[in-house]
Formats: C-alpha cells, sequence, structure tokens
C-alpha cells in the first residue's frame, strides 16, 4: 500500500511525493515516452505494468490504492500462468497524462472510472480525486486543492467510503486500517514542518514506530501478504517539469539512458540517494543493512 503526499510551495508551486509499499521486490524503469507527439516521464513497474508520472504540460498524477485486495494481489497475478498482467489502473493514468491541463487529466481519470486516493496536479492547480467500486459502481467525489492546504492520503477514503475498514469483518483488513489511519495521520503531522520542496520526502519517511507497518516508510527484512515494504518514494514537481525517484528496496532501470535529460528533452529525472535515510537510522543495523544491499 502506499501514501501520497502534496504541498504547495511559493517558490515552485505544487509538489507530491509518494512512498510506494508493495509485497514484492519490483523492477522500476524510468521511460521518457513520446506517444501522440506527447512527452511523459514515467515510472514503470516491469511486473505489473503499473505507471504514474508527469508530462511535458507540467501535469502530474500520483495514486494510492483504495481497492486493496485487488492491488495486493497484483505481483502475484503478474506472475500467473495466464500470461503477461497489465493493471488497468496504470493504464489509465498513462491515459490521463496525454492531457494538457489537471482538469482535463481530471475529466479522463473520471471517465475511465480510475479507482484510488489520486493527486492530479500542475504548479498552480491540484484536484484530489477519490474514486472507488461499490456493488460493481464506480463511485468518486473530487475536489480542488487551496494552496493553504496540504494534503495526504494513504488507502482509506475521507470522501466516499473506501479502502481498508476498521469496522470489517476481514482481521487482515482491520490491521490493515490501523496501519492506514496511523501513517495518513504520522505525515500530516510531519508535512507542516517542511519549508521546502527539497526537503518534502522528509514528511513520508518516518521510522519512528517499533510496528514497522503503522510507519510512513517501512522497513522489514521479510515481506510477504501482510508485510508491505517501501520499495521507493516519487517526488515530481510539476514547475521544474522534474520526477525525482529514491529507490529503498527495488531495482531501477533507466530507458534510453542517454535521451534522459538531453537538450531536447521536455521533461526530466533525477535519481535522489538514499544515503540520507541509512544515516537518519545508523542506530538501527538491520535497516542500515537491509538499505545498503538495496542500493543501486
Amino acid at each position: 500500500m502506499c501514501i501520497v503526499a502534496l504541498k504547495y510551495f511559493k517558490e515552485v508551486g505544487f509538489c507530491g511525493v509518494k512512498s510506494r509499499d508493495r509485497n514484492y521486490k519490483p523492477n522500476v524503469i524510468i521511460k521518457q515516452s513520446t506517444r501522440k507527439g506527447i512527452e511523459r516521464m514515467l515510472l514503470w513497474d516491469e511486473k505489473t505494468k503499473w505507471t504514474e508520472g508527469l508530462n511535458e504540460f507540467g501535469v502530474a498524477i500520483l495514486s494510492s490504492a483504495v481497492a486493496v485486495k485487488k492491488d495486493e494481489k497484483e505481483g502475484s497475478v503478474a506472475t500467473d500462468e495466464q500470461g503477461p498482467f497489465m493493471s488497468p489502473d496504470g493504464k489509465k493514468i498513462r491515459t490521463a497524462l496525454f492531457q494538457k491541463t489537471p482538469k482535463k487529466a481530471l475529466t479522463s481519470c473520471i471517465d475511465l472510472e480510475l479507482s484510488g486516493n489520486t493527486l492530479i496536479f500542475d504548479s498552480e492547480t491540484c484536484f484530489l480525486l477519490e474514486g472507488a467500486f461499490v456493488d460493481k459502481k464506480f463511485n468518486y467525489k473530487f475536489k480542488e486543492i487551496d494552496k493553504d492546504q496540504s494534503v495526504v492520503r494513504t488507502n482509506h477514503g475521507l470522501m466516499i467510503a473506501s479502502g481498508y475498514k476498521s469496522d470489517s469483518d476481514d482481521k487482515h483488513i482491520r490491521i490493515a486500517s490501523k496501519s492506514s489511519v496511523s501513517r495518513m495521520l504520522r505525515v500530516r503531522k510531519d508535512i507542516k514542518k517542511v519549508q521546502s520542496h527539497l526537503n518534502l520526502l522528509d514528511a513520508i519517511s518516518d521510522v519512528s514506530n517499533e510496528d514497522t507497518q503503522l510507519n510512513p516508510l517501512r522497513k522489514s527484512e521479510t515481506h510477504n501478504k501482510s508485510i508491505l515494504v517501501t520499495t521507493g518514494q516519487i517526488m515530481i514537481c510539476p514547475k521544474e517539469l522534474t520526477m525525482y525517484y529514491r529507490p529503498v528496496w527495488c531495482d531501477v532501470e533507466l530507458e534510453n539512458f542517454s535521451d534522459l535529460n538531453s537538450e531536447k528533452s521536455k521533461t526530466f529525472f533525477q535519481i535522489i540517494s538514499n544515503r540520507k535515510l541509512i544515516q537518519t537510522n545508523l542506530e538501527e543495523n538491520s535497516f542500515v543493512n537491509f538499505l545498503k544491499s538495496s542500493r543501486l
């Protein structure tokens, strides 16, 4: 499961971040696509084909799942003998990133029935979309975010009932609901302290809770259906037309490396070292070793 968060800064406008949690170690590919004559900078999960990113018009999309059971199974479904799997929501996000404004991208996401807590933004405008299927019918609500607001969403809905629910009959869902609320409240607290977009990833990097599944940054030397690990963190700054990525527990490839950040590029990519995470947690030797083994 994941966290998405966003804040407005006077110098650069809206910036968004995400911690992506998986129960498998993904191979992440950074792709610069020019389909339909529109350049998009995309983060691509090779196993599930999940995608998010930004385009040359500065429109960015980051999303956190609320169709939680389906999302948790995507890693195993992707390796099924039935053939290649392609995340339906990843494809919807790629399609919406052909749009030139956040408003048009929002409309595309609604028309395509995108599930999740989704931030759709450029440097000056942001929409929060909550979408979910209830009794096989797509329900959604959205709102425009004011510049004096920050936004944090995890894996439950606030405008509509969706995702992990504390009153579920499923024990696993109840435990996950506690995690979803804990991570949201912690990031809400920490994002208030951030004064520069350069430090925005700090707001989603707390590891202070002894129960690792309650932390915004999830660390674990094991993983399974109910133990998820933060695989990487994304930051998108639309004014800079740049997507930043900090790998935590993943492999990363740069597709067509020579073309990334070239003189002809309209969108840009920057890798962020995980060294700060290691230095912050020096007393936790198991986490140090965990991160060192995950370096590029």
